[in-house]
């Protein structure tokens, strides 16, 4: 199975654009409404101790991460090149920037 370097490039942008979505709500709804509205009890622990930049510092390295590993799964020089896993890699990044992004949103507009 052939992998195409644009569709790779397309995925990790939406992935990217995912997990900013859940970022960027995120952000909002705490500064609306304090870290309480957080429901992930190890974000909103490290949002009191640390504020949003260590949160930001976290997101960044963890999107690159997840590149990394999609690089790796992908690399057309290996034997054990897994494009399918790298697939369901990405599909669960971005399908959890999505479901983050949403909940979230859904807590701005309920608690509005």
């Amino acid at each position: 199975m052939a992998v195409q370097t644009g569709e790779v490039r397309i995925a990790l942008l939406t992935l990217l654009t995912a997990q900013f979505f859940d970022f960027g709500t995120f952000v909002t709804m705490v500064g609306r409404h304090g870290p309480a509205a957080e429901a992930n009890p190890l974000v909103a622990t490290l949002l009191i101790a640390h504020g949003v930049p260590l949160l930001f510092v976290t997101k960044l390295t963890v999107v690159a991460l997840v590149a990394a590993v999609v690089a790796v799964l992908v690399e057309r020089q290996s034997e054990r090149s897994s494009p399918r896993l790298a697939a369901c890699v990405l599909g669960v990044g971005i399908v959890a920037g999505l479901i983050g992004g949403a909940t979230n949103a859904a807590t701005l507009i309920t608690l509005i």
